[in-house]
């Protein structure tokens, strides 16, 4: 598969840069996400409850 030595070194060079980068890109994605204000619980759809007979 690889040609040389050198290609192959770069090969395993690219792919630990671009783990490092993703892994990083999801950690800050979930840093943002857990602090982000959480939505006020909402109550039951009005809808579902029961109804007073026309």
């Amino acid at each position: 598969m690889f040609t040389t030595i050198q290609s192959a070194q770069a090969e395993t060079a690219y792919r630990q840069e671009r783990i490092k980068r993703d892994f990083g890109r999801a950690t800050a994605r979930r840093q943002r996400r857990e602090q982000a204000p959480q939505p006020e619980p909402r109550h039951a759809r009005r809808a579902l409850r029961p109804t007073h007979a026309a």
